[in-house]
């Protein structure tokens, strides 16, 4: 994560201290929303157990839960602007505002490296600030390649469900609605329309960071705590979007 979060930190800081060149005909605000596949990243969520009194677990026990998630929808939306910034004649700065959603269903898992049935599902929502640098080097270009990335704030709602000690149904659950640090970079290209719509598809790595859930013993109807446990999510996604400039 420090390393995702150091190379989007000197990206939006390389944006805010370029000295403006001369403005492109094309810059100003635009707003802009994409769709598409999203890859969960496995997630291994480690903690210590303390069970509330009536719950299964022993105090000090290790709590590892390792869960993997099935591909699934991502979708956002954002409002940017295309500044006069340029660098070396070639990179010109894009910064947008943008909310975005992936959904997932947890596809398996396992606790404390035994084999156990999940189920259940996750969705991280994420508010960042994105800095791109559009690749321009003809004026006559019809494809602009892109890079860049952002920071912000995910928030993730998990409830992946599995059956321990043998029982037919689900009775543990690690839950929670928590929000960390997020950090994306991304590529991808556009494609020029010769009106104010753009066309473009992205490839992105994100990484939030901290995320801590509860395990919880949710059998006969109960609802007890068991521990704390974290990691940090991650995950990649495609995606294919439409920019219109105004």
């Amino acid at each position: 994560m420090f390393k995702l979060t150091t190379l989007s930190l000197a990206s939006a800081a390389l944006a805010f201290a370029a000295l403006p060149a001369q403005a492109e005909n094309d810059q100003g605000w635009y707003v802009s929303g994409f769709i598409g596949a999203g890859f969960p990243g496995d997630a291994e969520l480690t903690g210590v157990q303390n069970p509330a009194a009536g719950a299964p677990g022993t105090a000090g026990a290790p709590a590892r839960i390792a869960t993997d998630f099935d591909s699934d929808t991502t979708f956002g939306v954002a409002v940017g602007y295309d500044t006069p910034w340029e660098f070396f004649g070639l990179f010109n700065t894009r910064l947008e505002l943008e909310y975005s959603r992936i959904e997932a269903d947890v596809s398996g898992g396992s606790f404390n490296s035994g084999s156990q049935p999940f189920s259940g599902d996750v969705s991280i929502d994420f508010f960042l600030i994105n800095n791109y640098s559009d690749i321009i080097w003809d004026d006559d270009q019809t494809v602009v390649p892109f890079v860049g990335g952002g920071l912000g704030v995910a928030t993730v709602d998990a409830n992946i469900l599995y059956a321990g000690g043998g029982s037919p149904t689900p009775n543990f659950v690690a839950t929670g609605d928590d929000s960390g640090l997020a950090g994306t970079i991304a590529g991808g290209l556009t494609w020029l329309t010769g009106t104010p719509w753009e066309v473009y598809g992205e490839a992105r790595y994100y990484q939030i960071r901290d995320v801590e859930l509860e395990r919880r013993f949710i059998g006969g109807g109960a609802n007890l705590f068991n521990a704390s446990v974290d990691d940090d999510f991650d995950g990649s996604s495609l995606t294919i979007g439409a920019r219109y400039k105004f």
